[in-house]
């Protein structure tokens, strides 16, 4: 997981020196953002707006405060935390990161949807990618079912790779904005993760009502989590 992190930082640093330094536009951006334009057509058009949308901040922030609000209720602090601290980072990041680099967006007369703020990072790519991914993550921690949370990280990054592509789609961002944030949202949700297994409780992953050690048996008898092989200490 740190090997992760540090793979994503490097990329997202070198997302950004590639902007930075004038290459990104004719090297990557320009070719791809062409290509794109060429190839538009319904229904193509209407499924990216739709998708788009969906992984917009509103969407995105409805669902991490019903996670947290849901978290909360199971008394599941430690996911919780993971949760509100990746979701807050990423609302933190992306406009100071867009101010600071102040990248002009594509020309408006190919957009297809209204933006305003600069370009770089793509604040959509960096929201799904930190928010869907850490819900991921959280199911992924809590599920006993290990085919059900692949599964759920599997459409996790089929979503999060949708929504990255309509912002070019639509010619809002360049290439090298979407992947910038998808870098930086991926990069928040590792290490959010080793952060809550390094300090999480130990007991987080337990909701509400399940049973822990020295919970009272049914039959009205205490199961010690220290029993000897032989059965409970009398």
């Amino acid at each position: 997981m740190v090997f992760l992190a540090a793979l994503l930082f490097v990329g997202f640093m070198a997302a950004t020196g590639f902007v930075l330094a004038g290459d990104a536009l004719t090297g990557l951006d320009r070719p791809v953002y062409e290509w794109v334009l060429g190839r538009r057509e319904e229904p193509f058009t209407t499924a990216a707006t739709v998708i788009t949308h969906a992984g917009g901040s509103v969407m995105m922030w409805a669902l991490a405060l019903l996670a947290c609000g849901w978290l909360l209720w199971r008394g599941d602090t430690g996911n919780l935390a993971l949760v509100a601290g990746v979701g807050m980072s990423s609302a933190i990041l992306v406009p100071v990161s867009k101010h600071l680099i102040d990248r002009p967006r594509p020309p408006v007369g190919n957009r297809l949807v209204e933006v305003g703020e600069p370009s770089f990072p793509s604040g959509h790519s960096t929201g799904a990618a930190a928010v869907i991914g850490v819900l991921a993550a959280v199911v992924y921690l809590r599920s006993r079912h290990r085919t059900a949370a692949r599964m759920t990280a599997v459409c996790a990054a089929v979503f999060v790779a949708l929504v990255g592509l309509t912002r070019i789609y639509l010619g809002v961002h360049w290439t090298t904005d979407v992947l910038a944030g998808w870098a930086l949202g991926a990069l928040l949700v590792v290490l959010g993760v080793l952060v809550r297994g390094r300090f999480g409780e130990p007991g987080s992953r337990r909701g509400r009502g399940e049973p822990s050690p020295g919970t009272a048996h049914p039959s009205g008898s205490a199961v010690s989590a220290t029993s000897t092989p032989g059965g409970t200490r009398g």
